[in-house]
């Protein structure tokens, strides 16, 4: 029983890789299950059992992706040495699927962009907040208005893919030498800012806590 525990549990995670590489390539609307059980190289039967639906299958591949981007920006922001970033793309090779599949999510938009949105955001304000507490990540005031604009960044960029890994040498954002520069170069930008001689200081005003979602203030 536990071996075919196992087995069962791997089937649901080769449905959910399939899954993620065909939304990301085909979008959600012109990806059949049929499709997915024949990537994942099980039956349509099993897609149902294990998800329900495609509907399910997305809303897991969602969760596995906002998952999958809390813990590892969270260990970026509390460690006191950033990433070898050629090192981390060799061991993650997941990274570039989950990049191609939140594109697609953004670039479709939606109910479900904005579900996603949101999700990163409440997890921008939680690792920010840890690396304030490790003492990598200086303390700002509003910390809601932090996470909702770096999330927005972070996405804004991602909407220009094409254009900016053409212009960095690359052909997408997730080739090694494209998000190299992008790396190095937020790295720098966030440690080090970008004005020589930036005006006096105004301190935000101190916001009562929020959740991530639409604000109405």
């Amino acid at each position: 029983m536990c071996s075919a525990r196992a087995d069962d549990l791997t089937a649901m995670a080769r449905i959910r890789d399939a899954a993620l590489e065909l939304f990301a390539a085909e979008g959600f609307a012109t990806t059949t299950l049929r499709a997915i059980a024949e990537r994942a190289g099980v039956s349509a039967a099993l897609v149902v059992h294990h998800y329900g639906s495609k509907d399910g299958l997305r809303r897991a591949c969602d969760e596995y992706l906002i998952g999958y981007v809390r813990t590892e920006k969270t260990q970026a922001v509390t460690s006191p040495q950033p990433p070898d970033i050629r090192a981390y793309l060799a061991e993650h090779p997941e990274f570039s699927t989950l990049t191609s599949y939140l594109l697609r999510v953004l670039r479709e938009g939606g109910p479900a962009a904005d579900h996603l949105f949101d999700r990163m955001c409440h997890d921008t304000h939680d690792y920010l907040a840890l690396g304030e507490a490790a003492g990598t990540i200086r303390p700002y005031a509003d910390q809601h208005a932090r996470a909702v604009i770096s999330t927005a960044m972070g996405f804004g960029l991602m909407l220009f893919e094409e254009a900016v890994a053409q212009r960095l040498g690359g052909t997408s954002l997730a080739d090694p030498p494209v998000v190299q520069r992008y790396a190095d170069f937020t790295l720098d930008l966030y440690t080090h800012g970008m004005l020589t001689q930036p005006g006096p200081r105004q301190e935000p005003r101190r916001q009562p806590p929020q959740e991530c979602g639409v604000d109405d203030t």
